[in-house]
């Protein structure tokens, strides 16, 4: 009896492992290494090739939804991207969906690798049946290890594949953070309405502008019902770049307007017309009355040093003025710190421009010869500020603040930059400020590509055709000039046509008869 119920039991046991290998080669034999290597590839690749399309699918489905939201971000070009990436809330949601796409993938390959381990274990069980498959399950035993190592790499690089873009979309949350601020101070442009209090003094004036006062009030600002004047908006964007010179040697409250440029793009005519103020302009007619005998170049750090009399806000203010006095609409502004300018044309790998005329400036010192030249950080940033020596003058200076410009806008379009995208982006957040929608930036982008082949014109508003100079008797400044508000006006008036605030006649009239400007 007992013997019979030895041989019964044998037998069950060989029924037993006959039904396991019966299931384990019902089904083709599958690699765990390849099922992973196919998850790695796209997340449900490895569970469709074992069989499991279920899992494959609820594996597969993200991904796809994140490549749809990146091809509909870039449906306007890549130029759109890049000026979505900009937008904070855009370059957050990217970065917080490429970690969770990394670790989703690292999921699949992990739910892939003991799906196929299970597998390859029911596989060796039913061949275990005979010596030839227990003698190769030692054989897969041996190169286990390697086998793990090379998944253990796959991970790795999925790693790595997503912390990079995940680290260059945090560049651009930081930098779309500092750049685009609606209230930032001096260096940015508050974007609220003024608010106004009472009648201005007629003729009064801020305080001494060389050093701001607090204790000498600017008179309070008034509404001016008819300015801006109703004028036609034919689609021209403008914008104020305004250089400000917080050098250390500088106190915090008495940062200036080193560079005055407003550019004017015309998409209809493909034309940018670039301005430039003299930054010694003096003795002009304010927005809100009266006049400012300071240079204007120091309005901001008025209006810094003494906010009641100011409600604007200093680059509100002073931006309100430009458009005031060059009569048209400024959509936006962008101001860049000069010593952040040297490390963002450093970020760039330098500029490159063509110096017409030799510079001999031995104040810096500077010495440039005729012909193409390359400028680091430091040295562009002399070539922007020389004005002295053999033919320097704040005219010269202005055409090639107005270069440079141009220049940085073409390098920082050059997709030879991707490179360095990391280091420009921490230069701009550090430089530029700007009260540009973050969410128009793309918009802003595709004008500017559009722009790359524009006719250009470059004018300075400066001596002897739209200003003079204001003699010793006239001011206690040195090398003020007033503005010629007619010529002004008349350059206005061609260059703007009807969008110009002076084809309003009564506009005209108050800027340009001395008798009344400054005096509402």
């Amino acid at each position: 009896m007992e013997y019979q119920k030895s041989v019964l039991d044998e037998r069950r046991a060989d029924d037993r492992t006959d039904s396991v290998y019966t299931r384990a080669h019902a089904r083709p034999r599958r690699s765990a290494p390849k099922a992973t290597l196919l998850s790695f590839v796209w997340p449900g690749a490895g569970q469709w090739y074992l069989g499991q399309r279920v899992a494959a699918f609820i594996y597969a489905l993200p991904p796809l939804l994140v490549v749809g939201a990146l091809l509909a971000l870039t449906r306007d070009g890549l130029e759109s991207l890049a000026g979505r990436l900009f937008d904070p809330p855009v370059a957050l949601t990217i970065l917080v969906g490429l970690i969770l796409l990394g670790l989703w993938r690292l999921l699949s390959m992990a739910d892939a690798w003991s799906l196929g381990r299970r597998r390859e274990r029911a596989f060796a069980l039913g061949a275990g049946a005979s010596d030839k498959g227990r003698a190769g399950a030692s054989d897969k035993d041996r190169s286990g290890r390697g086998r793990l190592a090379a998944v253990v790499a796959l991970a790795v690089i999925v790693v790595v594949v997503h912390a990079v873009p995940a680290a260059l979309a945090f560049k651009f949350y930081e930098a779309g953070s500092a750049i685009f601020q609606p209230d930032g101070g001096v260096a940015a442009l508050p974007t609220a309405e003024p608010a106004p209090t009472s009648s201005p003094v007629p003729g009064s004036t801020p305080g001494p502008a060389a050093s701001p006062d607090p204790a000498v009030p600017s008179p309070p600002r008034t509404p001016i019902p008819t300015i801006p004047p109703d004028v036609t908006d034919d689609g021209l964007v403008n914008v104020l770049f305004v250089g400000t010179d917080s050098l250390p040697r500088r106190p915090a409250d008495h940062r200036l307007a080193d560079s005055i440029t407003l550019a004017s793009f015309d998409p209809a005519k493909g034309s940018i017309d670039m301005v430039s103020l003299p930054r010694n302009v003096s003795r002009f007619p304010q927005y809100w009355g009266g006049f400012y005998e300071g240079k204007i170049n120091t309005l901001i750090s008025s209006a810094q040093a003494d906010p009641g009399s100011y409600p604007d806000g200093p680059m509100d203010t002073f931006v309100e003025q430009i458009s005031y006095l060059v009569g048209v609409d400024i959509d936006y502004y962008a101001t860049v710190d000069i010593p952040g300018f040297q490390r963002l044309v450093d970020a760039v790998g330098g500029i490159d421009v063509e110096v017409t005329e030799p510079i001999a400036d031995p104040a810096f010192p500077l010495y440039l010869d005729v012909g193409r030249r390359h400028l680091d950080g430091a040295t562009a940033m002399m070539y922007v500020r020389s004005r002295k020596g053999p033919g320097g003058s704040n005219e010269r200076r202005s055409y090639r603040q107005q270069q440079v410009l141009l220049e940085l806008r073409r390098k920082l379009s050059d997709p030879q930059m991707l490179p360095r995208l990391p280091e420009v982006l921490d230069a701009m957040a550090s430089t530029v400020r700007t009260n540009l929608p973050a969410g128009r930036l793309g918009e802003t982008l595709r004008l500017a590509q559009q722009a790359s082949d524009a006719e250009i014109s470059q004018v300075f508003l400066g001596p002897e055709t739209y200003a003079r100079e204001l003699p010793g008797s006239e001011t206690d400044l040195e090398y003020a000039v007033e503005l010629r508000m007619e010529a002004v006006a008349a350059y206005s008036l061609e260059l703007w046509g009807d969008a110009s605030y002076y084809s309003d006649w009564a506009y005209y009239e108050e800027l340009t008869i001395p008798s009344r400007a400054g005096s509402h």
